[in-house]
């Protein structure tokens, strides 16, 4: 809700891009989410937003507990992973680690790329997902990299 034009700003790096907008998926991202696309238009930025039908998102939701998972709230990589899966053939993951520390070096981490705000354990268990994403990278539904990012497109 802070100052638009750092935000508009921080967009241009990813060009042509969609940007999920969680706007009416729960109503306390509802005034944020709006403000952002206000942003978004005002700017002429070749962004554009993309919402998430909260039917879907209830869907999903109820797909992935017939499937065993119990929690009070999907996580976005959780739900965008659901959306690769569903528009993909090849699914490749980056980024879901549930611990506290790298894999290789044990140097600490955060619960996102982005910032250094440390997960709700009351909304989710990441563990919980990185155990059904395992499940799905050893049925070869998808591939679950656990490694840093290659660069170069290689």
């Amino acid at each position: 809700m802070g100052r638009r034009r750092p935000f508009v700003e921080s967009l241009r790096n990813y060009g042509n891009s969609l940007l999920l907008v969680h706007a009416f998926s729960f109503s306390v991202y509802t005034a944020a989410s709006l403000r952002a696309i206000d942003a978004i238009s005002d700017s002429e930025s070749p962004i554009r937003p993309v919402f998430l039908n909260p039917e879907y998102l209830n869907s999903l939701f109820l797909f992935w507990r017939s499937r065993g998972l119990r929690e009070t709230r999907l996580s976005t990589g959780l739900i965008v992973a659901s959306l690769a899966l569903e528009l993909c053939s090849n699914v490749h993951l980056y980024g879901f680690w549930p611990f506290s520390y790298h894999p290789r070096d044990l140097h600490p981490l955060t619960n996102h790329y982005y910032d250094n705000v440390q997960t709700k354990t009351q909304f989710r268990a990441m563990s919980a997902e990185f155990d059904l994403l395992m499940r799905l990278h050893n049925q070869g539904v998808l591939r679950l990299h656990l490694g840093d990012c290659r660069t170069g497109g290689k």
